[in-house]
């Protein structure tokens, strides 16, 4: 009943959601499903001759949990050496398991650990950006996920763990386990499914605030104040929150939401001040006069707390790294010049 359900929501996913995010939400419902059948004695000795894919595709459940809320709410990975050793660990497991029939405890251990480390990541990462989303549905959906999906994840991981080197599981595990999961689907299907544009990653470029010719008198003067604000350089203020900007203009911090969100097309806070923050690096960078000036200071002055949330800004909205753009951008002749005249 289950794997149907998933199934039935798979399709619907596939059919109404961009590619992009389809796509890892359709293979983590097939993670998912495969773990039911890994879990049930009859279903895998009934398809021997799927047992390694299945084994395989159940155990990355864990990392496609993150990628879908990675995918879903743009949050910053864990460090490199975990994305390595989680997959690593992984197949070693599954290798063990095919070949030998059961993998070492230390093994299972290891690839259990890695797995909750990277569930647990996901959730951590989804609370701490709520205070950035502008759309208030998606924040409900934040709660709703993290609630749900990564919590049950964090749950069967956590009982995996308890009972890592057992020869036998108590039978409640997988029957919780599955009721778990049909909770879960039950819950993130109907908001996916009926209201995939507020909740799914946009991939158009957010309208241009100065050609909305819908705004009210009282959102002209809010978004007159707010343009203000940005000419001033609040957005170059490392570590400014929407709450922090709505108290200094005087607006309350609902009505501020909604008018970047819902009038200006922005869905994250960050988003609309990475906007003027990467505008300033580009006149920088471009400027012969700053050829000496590092890219880090560029960055930091421009509001960003480090380089790599910068490249990464950069790279999405130039398409090239900032290095490449500035060498793009500076002719020889010019910077030349500008040295000697320094």
């Amino acid at each position: 009943m289950v794997i149907g359900q998933i199934l039935m929501i798979s399709l619907v996913l596939a059919a109404r959601g961009p590619r992009a995010v389809s796509i890892p939400l359709v293979l983590l419902q097939a993670s998912v499903a495969a773990y039911l059948v890994k879990s049930s004695v009859t279903l895998t000795a009934a398809l021997p001759a799927v047992e390694a894919p299945v084994l395989l595709l159940a155990m990355a459940a864990p990392y496609l949990v993150w990628a879908c809320a990675n995918i879903l709410f743009e949050f910053e990975r864990p460090p490199i050496w975990v994305m390595i050793l989680f997959p690593v660990a992984t197949v070693a497991m599954c290798a063990f398991e095919i070949v030998l029939g059961s993998a070492p405890v230390l093994v299972r251990t290891a690839s259990i650990g890695f797995s909750l480390f990277v569930v647990l990541h996901a959730i951590y990462s989804i609370v701490r950006g709520s205070l950035d989303d502008l759309s208030e549905r998606r924040r409900l959906f934040r709660l709703c996920f993290v609630s749900c999906i990564a919590l049950a994840a964090a749950y069967i991981l956590a009982m995996e763990l308890v009972f890592v080197g057992q020869d036998t599981t108590p039978s409640w595990v997988p029957m919780t386990n599955t009721l778990l999961i049909a909770i879960v689907y039950l819950a993130i299907s109907v908001p996916l499914v009926t209201r995939p544009a507020d909740l799914l990653p946009d991939e158009r470029s957010p309208p241009e605030a100065a050609n909305d010719p819908g705004l009210d008198l009282a959102e002209q003067e809010m978004h007159k104040a707010l343009l203000e604000a940005m000419e001033n350089r609040a957005y170059a203020r490392t570590g400014l929150t929407i709450r922090q900007l709505a108290e200094e203009l005087g607006w309350p911090e609902h009505q501020l939401r909604a008018l970047i969100n819902q009038r200006l097309g922005f869905k994250n806070f960050s988003a609309f001040l990475n906007g003027y923050r990467i505008d300033e690096a580009r006149r920088r960078l471009a400027d012969p006069k700053e050829a000496r000036v590092q890219i880090l200071t560029i960055a930091l002055d421009a509001g960003f707390a480090s380089l790599p949330p910068f490249n990464r800004a950069f790279r999405e909205a130039a398409a090239m790294t900032p290095s490449d753009y500035r060498r793009e951008q500076l002719k020889p002749a010019d910077v030349v010049t500008q040295l000697r005249q320094s």
